[in-house]
């Protein structure tokens, strides 16, 4: 081999192999990955869909059992405003309770649009409250006479500092209020029909002691009343 030679095998080199996906594996990948994502859309919308009636439970049912807890503790009343109007669950220390002028909110919490979950009544396929031992009336709301809420429909529920439980009274300071327990129903409408609920749940407050006891509707038990102790009674506040 001449010198020649082996320059010219020296400048020699391999072809180089072309590596990456063509425009129809590309095509193919896209079109897979998009169906995984539309598969995993529905079930996360159906996973948010089932749990948004306890998300609202547990809110509410939150600022219920704080506000028991500072009635006891600091000895105050302590007022739970459910503002169907303004769409917010209201926390407020009455301070001074012959004064309406220094109501302080220590929490605000918002609630859904009714269209997703409604707050309040019962639906029209759930007839029967939760089988409490002692009285505890549906929800009432009115038009509120408290100025941080002034002619909101409101439910108010007043935890007194001697641990029972009254509604808001005849006046901007709650004179006239009496004792009295409430079941708040908590419920996601039926598609095409709103006034029945798909899924149901509900808090119960005992007006002569307080307790906040959370509850779900079972469409599955065999009984009449449905109602069961909801799984997270305990962090409710029940006994």
């Amino acid at each position: 081999m001449t010198l020649r030679d082996i320059k010219t095998v020296k400048m020699q080199h391999p072809e180089p192999h072309c590596n990456g996906f063509s425009l129809i594996e590309l095509l193919v990948v896209l079109t897979v990955a998009s169906v995984l994502l539309a598969i995993s859309l529905f079930y996360f919308e159906g996973h948010r869909k089932l749990y948004r009636p306890d998300d609202t439970t547990l809110l509410i049912a939150d600022a219920l059992q704080e506000a028991r807890q500072r009635s006891l503790t600091q000895r105050e009343t302590i007022r739970v405003e459910i503002d169907k109007t303004a769409k917010v669950v209201r926390v407020i220390d009455e301070n001074q309770p012959t004064l309406a002028s220094d109501d302080e909110i220590i929490k605000l919490l918002t609630i859904p649009e009714p269209a997703i979950v409604t707050v309040g009544q019962p639906p029209m396929n759930i007839t029967q409250n939760p089988p409490e031992t002692l009285p505890v009336p549906n929800a009432v709301f009115l038009p509120s006479l408290h100025p941080l809420s002034f002619g909101n429909e409101v439910c108010t529920i007043r935890f007194m500092r001697d641990g029972t439980v009254t509604n808001a009274g005849t006046n901007s300071i709650g004179s006239g209020a009496v004792t009295t327990g409430v079941t708040i129903h908590i419920w996601s409408p039926q598609a095409g029909s709103p006034t029945n609920a798909d899924i149901a749940r509900a808090i119960t407050v005992i007006g002569s002691s307080g307790v906040v006891r959370g509850w779900e509707w079972d469409w599955s038990l065999t009984a009449s009343n449905k109602w069961k102790d909801s799984r997270r009674a305990g962090s409710l506040g029940g006994p």
